[in-house]
């Protein structure tokens, strides 16, 4: 069995190896990232149903906790894609205000060490996609892309969910027990979080340029 979950473990990465090589064509790239979402999805619901069903220690669906230092250009922008994608792999983030670096954008991310190792190589490839897609603008034009990006892969992974959930019955109910532990203890933990909308949308031109961006993944079938 550990041989299988290692050989899923290297398909996944040859996968993001294949979406981030500069060489690869933009369709293929987005086929990539979506299949790569789709495997580390249903390599833990397999691991999970093998755990449960061999009666092993439940440490693994434990939540933890994980901060990703983000910075360089647009970094309040990818600190809402690694928002976007947390929300769709059982997880939960929010950005932690206290930093006192001003230069770097620290988001908090709560979930299994599956879901988090997945939301860290995802959003890796996800941001790598963006910034090589993302076109030529000033500030308030890319800001509406990159939150135009944000919504259309919220909008993609919501829909590759959705044929998870289909395709494996009864694995709906065991992510959204994991997502309300994520957000139970992210909640216990930090009291007084509130929701606040990111930005504006300045340029709707842009928003559904980024939102077609982030919305053409194929279903890497």
């Amino acid at each position: 069995m550990t041989a299988q979950l290692d050989s899923i473990r290297d398909k996944v990465r040859s996968v993001l190896e294949r979406a981030n090589h500069p060489n690869t064509p933009q369709a293929e790239a987005e086929t990539a990232l979506s299949l790569a979402y789709r495997l580390m999805k249903k390599y833990d619901l397999d691991e999970h149903e093998m755990a449960k069903n061999s009666g092993r220690d439940a440490a693994s669906d434990e939540i933890k906790i994980q901060n990703f230092e983000i910075t360089g250009p647009y970094r309040v922008r990818r600190g809402t894609l690694l928002y976007t994608i947390a929300k769709a792999l059982s997880c939960t983030a929010y950005r932690d205000k206290d930093v006192p670096n001003h230069q770097t954008v620290v988001m908090v991310a709560y979930g299994t060490a599956k879901d988090l190792f997945a939301l860290e190589t995802l959003f890796t490839a996800a941001e790598l996609l963006a910034l090589r897609t993302m076109p030529y603008g000033d500030r308030c034009y890319r800001t509406s892309w990159w939150l135009g990006f944000c919504s259309g892969i919220a909008r993609k992974l919501e829909n590759e969910y959705r044929v998870i959930v289909k395709e494996s019955p009864g694995v709906g109910l065991v992510l959204v027990e994991r997502a309300e532990r994520a957000r139970t203890k992210m909640h216990g933990d930090v009291p007084n979080l509130r929701n606040r909308p990111f930005s504006l949308i300045n340029d709707e031109d842009a928003y559904g340029s980024g939102k077609r961006a982030g919305s053409q993944f194929s279903t890497g079938r």
